[in-house]
């Protein structure tokens, strides 16, 4: 990848113990049994609720359930339910800690809240808090946490800053706040601009910035997290390396790209808006000057982003019927698909990095497909027909992809742990992804019925028009009923496809909606790089460690490069580009026994 040799043999000397090949812990926690060094910790907890600011506290504990499957139960002092925003939340700080940690996803844990809250703001906190149990560290009186988690670790803005520092204030006991970065200047419930450090001195308090949980775990706990686990994140992402040597013609992946750049700028022939098509031009001359230049994962990631865009461009040139008519048949090719990859024994990362990607891929289409046969057959509103159509477009799209990686030859490097649990890892996706499924359709979906005075259903459509990303996650989160039958017990490589891509497509849509600007725009693109930083580099270190077993695994690390691209393009989402790198990335590890020490 990105590093220099040296940096690389470094890894590869961490990761290897003398004598027993590429090994890692497959136990939870630091003690030679496997199981936590503690089992209870209790972390304070800062949200706002309306235009009040609270000081709560959050007890979490956690044990293992030897086999039994991960567990997570999160209770409130109150009788009307977790929020459905809260369990995201939670769900995705678990998520993080055991991606980052390599930790077995058979633990159960209890999430016990003092108050009820209906925020992303503990999302960060209960990430630190989940690592101080793994590492058997307690955390430091007098230090509190405020901050959104993403699955990479990076800490995300969240509104009320300026009304929780307030609580904090009024409540005394707390000396530091942690705050996300770009944070440190906020807009207050009445939009006034506050300064965080001028209202946190009224209390004798100072206010620190953090843009990942292994910087706010160092404050809260005084310990740091090991590097190799936790690299530190440079102050801009690094620039992507060059290609060496000439392209290999023959490459199977590279013959994959042309084919799929091939079939997509044909299409493109029928797009009607000039500057829609002008723009998937772009993207496919640039996924065919990166397959000229060597780069086939690169090249495939970029021919398949281009391909949605020639699927967008010539999407209202389907007609209905013709959309209601194709969905079936889309349908039912994808459904033979993922059957067929389920019957698969990949034997190496490099076989099992193209057998992921294409039950991605499957699962996709067949959502997509069953998305726009529902809308052709009930339309809930007037946009119905439209929606039909894109999402009929993109099935196409995402069936060629599929196709395409179906049909690569078996081989590459890097060998597979047959122990490997990686029924619960679709356990730990799949469900991290329906709370965020929840979270947006609570927020989002019913929030905007609401305010047009429509129906959700009605409401559900109108979003789904307006993005495409929506419409994507609503796609997968509907026929995700459909889909699990076909993969029951969330076994098999079509229930880890499933897993992976209605988390890795939910989960940036949801925070996409949960973003906050801070007042200066200098502050914002700041934060933005340092998320990207965090992004980058560890998705990096993950790949490295995939690297280390042998593997070339070039799809997932054509998608870290499809990223960092976009993360240059535009900056202020590049963060939520590398969720599906990295969580695809530390699957493989899963898959591989690469797991952290």
């Amino acid at each position: 990848m990105r590093r220099p040799a040296a940096a690389a043999a470094v890894l590869v000397a961490l990761l290897v113990l003398p004598g027993c090949g590429l090994q890692f812990s497959l136990g939870f926690g630091t003690g030679s049994d496997g199981r936590f060094e503690g089992s209870e910790i209790t972390v304070p907890v800062l949200y706002a609720s309306g235009k009040k600011g609270v000081l709560a506290s959050q007890r979490i504990t956690a044990a293992s359930a030897e086999g039994g499957g991960l567990s997570v139960d999160i209770t409130e002092n109150d009788v009307s339910g977790v929020d459905p925003v809260t369990q995201s939340a939670t769900w995705t700080a678990v998520t993080a800690a055991t991606l980052l940690t390599g930790a077995r996803p058979d633990t159960a844990y209890t999430f016990g809240f003092d108050t009820r809250l209906a925020t992303p703001a503990a999302g960060a906190v209960t990430a630190v808090g989940v690592l101080a149990l793994y590492y058997g560290t307690e955390v430091q009186s007098g230090v509190a946490l405020s901050g959104a988690v993403t699955p990479f670790g990076a800490i995300r803005p969240v509104p009320g800053l300026a009304e929780q520092v307030a609580a904090a204030v009024e409540a005394g006991g707390i000396d530091t706040i942690l705050v996300p970065a770009g944070q440190r200047t906020v807009r207050n419930a009445q939009g006034e601009t506050v300064d965080l450090d001028q209202l946190a001195a009224t209390g004798g308090m100072t206010v620190t910035e953090v843009a990942d949980v292994a910087g706010a775990y160092a404050v809260m706990t005084g310990e740091e997290l090991p590097e190799a686990a936790f690299p530190t994140p440079p102050p801009s992402p690094s620039p992507l390396a060059t290609v060496d040597g000439d392209p290999a013609p023959d490459d199977p992946l590279g013959v994959a790209a042309g084919d799929v750049i091939e079939t997509a700028s044909a299409a493109l022939d029928a797009a009607a808006d000039p500057a829609v098509a002008d723009a998937a031009r772009d993207a496919l001359e640039r996924a065919s000057a990166l397959r000229s230049d060597g780069g086939a994962g690169a090249a495939f990631a970029a021919a398949t982003t281009a391909a949605d865009r020639v699927a967008l461009a010539v999407a209202p040139q389907i007609s209905p019927d013709e959309a209601g008519a194709d969905s079936a048949r889309v349908r039912d090719a994808a459904a033979a698909l993922l059957d067929d990859l389920d019957r698969r024994s990949p034997e190496t990362l490099d076989d099992l990095d193209a057998v992921l990607r294409a039950a991605t891929a499957a699962t996709e289409a067949f959502a997509l497909a069953r998305y726009a046969e529902d809308m052709s057959a009930d339309p809930a509103d007037d946009v119905s027909d439209s929606v039909a159509t894109t999402a009929v477009a993109l099935a196409r799209s995402a069936l060629r992809t599929a196709e395409a990686l179906g049909d690569l030859p078996a081989g590459g490097g890097g060998r597979l742990d047959g122990e490997a649990d990686l029924a619960g890892v679709a356990s730990l996706l799949r469900r991290a992804g329906i709370a965020a499924s929840d979270a947006y359709r609570s927020r989002v979906i019913a929030s905007r019925a609401d305010a047009d005075g429509i129906s959700v259903d009605a409401a559900e459509a109108r979003v789904a028009a307006a993005d495409p990303a929506a419409l994507r996650a609503l796609a997968l989160d509907q026929a995700r009923d459909e889909l699990a039958e076909r993969a029951p017990d969330d076994r098999g490589w079509a229930a880890l496809g499933l897993a992976l891509s209605g988390y890795t497509h939910v989960s940036p849509v949801l925070a996409a909606t949960q973003t906050v600007r801070p007042p200066s725009d200098t502050d914002a693109a700041d934060a933005a790089t340092r998320r990207i930083a965090v992004a980058d580099e560890y998705t990096v270190s993950a790949v490295d460690a995939l690297l280390a077993t042998g593997a070339a695994v070039p799809i997932v690390r054509g998608a870290l490069a499809e990223a960092a691209t976009d993360a240059g393009a535009a900056p202020a989402a590049g963060a939520v580009g590398y969720v599906t790198p990295f969580v695809t990335a530390r699957v493989l590890a899963f898959a591989a026994g690469v797991e952290r020490s």
